[in-house]
């Protein structure tokens, strides 16, 4: 077996220092106050470091068990030297075989961190072929792809080896890897990063478990005589920290996620929040992270809550920087669409939502992936556009418009061809446990609940009153809150009108399909559609062309674009929140 290479080192007072002096080795190791390790650097009051946001696979299993075991390893007995030293003798033996994975990742980490408090448990032996072994698997995990596991990437390419040179830089062997870890990780923020600290939708189901990796090497690199990152690269970290907690839910969770990931992590946001030293940062840190309370109102010059990056495919529409605020995610990756609206503590829908479309009875496949058409943030609302392209010229553009101050969600599909066909559209909300829809019983719309009303939803295309015949439904599914609607024509729209204010929709709530015509012709609803909603004493008018604009009118109103949603207040003329052309 190889030995790890000797250095002098400023303790030594003859010669050179190293494993194979073991005895003053381990001594040395013992008595050195420098490097502080990872959790006393940080100053973590609760877990370790390493087990902030454990992915799923990786929580309660035995990986979690031995990272806290040897994080523990200070208050263990001599007696249990000869377990630690076959627990380590098996490791070493799988990780000869084992695939990078984030599992095995925080297992080399956890070794790693522990080797100075190993020196004595362990004989030369032992100790030393664990250092070989670490410093061999970040050495060749240079050759991770990035794109396809970022995660393992990042931690076996960057995090590792830059531990092994932060925790033993008197051997050369580790203090080489300063350099490329510091390439790997820079790397991995700019490229998994829009240029404002957005991941890619692709990185969600990760993306607490990156941050942690990140921060944890951020305290790292500035105690060292180079950063860990790039100058880009901190700039990104930086943009992370706030892109991180608008998207987290209510709990602090992260979007998209399940009960098995995503977890909350407060001393995560709180290294992270130290490191970016932004006072708008921690602002909004107070307004939206669990456990923290806002010292005063948030002050008008925050930035805007929502944002929408079209490289990351992802998009955030947010009614304002507070916890109990109306949320809906959007992300458009590998041509599929997932929805999530979380309205204070509960998470409404969340998950899948693509449409399915069938013409004269064949199913159609998308040929392109989703794409931003337009995004829309004002004081009013926040506005996006996708749309995808299927078989046989047929294409969707999916409408999302959440309201702020009328606090309600437009979801609206609209089905775009040019011959005139049998079209059956549907979509379906994917509804969490604990939330279910209960229909009402003389008329279309209803009323999602979970622990109390939440959001009343009116399917605004079917007529609002059960006993008029209807080619459509809305209703639960095993899968969610289904809308579906059929049609003979060259288009349609299927529109979900979702008011999220219970005390409004509990007293009046009503709609009705209005006429459009152009130069006193009324036209069919494969040309244009229009809408009025009324929830309590607030009305809405909603207007959509599905053929080429032109100037129409509908109540009275004269429109020339291709989209417009208006209030009526209660007097004077209706007062247009938006109109796209």
């Amino acid at each position: 077996m190889a030995t790890v290479e000797q250095l002098k080192t400023k303790k030594a007072t003859k010669g050179k220092l190293g494993p194979d002096r073991w005895d003053e080795w381990a001594t040395y190791l013992a008595q050195r106050t420098k490097p502080v390790p990872l959790a006393k650097l940080i100053a973590a009051k609760q877990a370790s470091p390493l087990q902030w946001t454990l992915p799923a696979d990786v929580r309660n299993s035995n990986t979690e068990d031995l990272l806290v075991r040897l994080q523990s390893l200070k208050s263990r007995t001599a007696a249990d030297a000869g377990e630690i030293a076959a627990e380590l003798e098996h490791w070493l033996e799988s990780a000869r075989v084992r695939e990078a994975s984030a599992r095995f990742a925080l297992e080399a980490l956890a070794w790693c961190h522990a080797l100075p408090v190993l020196a004595n448990s362990l004989t030369a032996a032992p100790w030393s072929q664990l250092v070989d072994q670490l410093v061999s698997i970040a050495s060749d995990a240079e050759k991770c792809d990035l794109s396809a596991a970022p995660l393992p990437q990042q931690l076996l390419a960057g995090e590792l080896p830059l531990s092994l040179a932060y925790l033993l830089p008197e051997l050369s062997a580790c203090k080489r890897l300063a350099s490329p870890a510091r390439d790997a990780l820079s790397l991995g923020l700019t490229e998994l990063l829009d240029g404002e600290g957005m991941p890619h939708a692709n990185c969600l189901q990760v993306g607490h478990a990156l941050f942690a990796c990140w921060t944890r090497c951020h305290y790292l690199g500035r105690t060292m005589k180079q950063n860990c990152f790039t100058k880009d690269a901190k700039t990104q970290y930086e943009w992370l920290v706030r892109q991180m907690m608008r998207l987290c839910r209510n709990d602090g969770k992260q979007v998209f996620s399940t009960d098995a990931d995503g977890a909350w992590s407060p001393t995560l946001f709180e290294a992270a929040l130290t490191l970016a030293r932004d006072a708008d940062d921690d602002e909004i840190a107070d307004c939206i992270l669990p456990g923290r309370k806002a010292s005063q109102e948030p002050r008008g010059s925050l930035p805007s809550p929502a944002v929408n990056s079209e490289w990351a495919e992802l998009a955030v529409l947010r009614r304002g920087w507070d916890r109990s605020g109306d949320q809906l995610m959007v992300s458009y990756s590998n041509r599929q669409v997932r929805l999530e609206l979380n309205c204070g503590s509960e998470t409404v829908f969340s998950g899948n939502c693509n449409p399915e479309l069938r013409v004269d009875g064949k199913l159609l496949e998308m040929e392109l992936d989703w794409e931003e058409v337009c995004w829309h943030c004002d004081k009013d609302l926040d506005y996006l556009e996708l749309e995808g392209r299927f078989e046989n010229g047929w294409k969707v553009q999916r409408q999302m418009l959440l309201a702020r101050d009328d606090r309600f969600l437009l979801l609206a599909d609209a089905v775009l061809g040019e011959t005139t066909a049998d079209i059956e559209h549907q979509f379906t909300l994917p509804l969490p446990s604990g939330i279910s829809f209960t229909p009402a019983d003389e008329t279309r719309e209803g009323i999602l609940r979970g622990r109390k009303p939440i959001a009343a939803v009116l399917p605004l295309q079917l007529p609002e009153w059960r006993a008029e015949r209807a080619e459509g439904s809305l209703e639960q599914t095993t899968d969610g809150l289904r809308l579906r609607q059929k049609v003979r024509g060259r288009r349609l729209l299927a529109p979900l009108f979702i008011d999220l204010k219970p005390k409004r929709f509990s007293r009046q709530l009503t709609w009705r399909r209005l006429t459009v015509a152009q130069q006193l012709e009324i036209l069919p609803a494969d040309v244009a559609v229009g809408y009025r909603v009324q929830t309590g004493k607030r009305q809405w008018v909603i207007y959509r062309s599905l053929a080429p604009v032109a100037s129409r009118s509908v109540l009275g109103q004269h429109f020339s674009g291709e989209f417009v949603l208006g209030r009526f207040p209660k007097e004077g003329e209706l007062k247009q929140l938006i109109e796209i052309g």
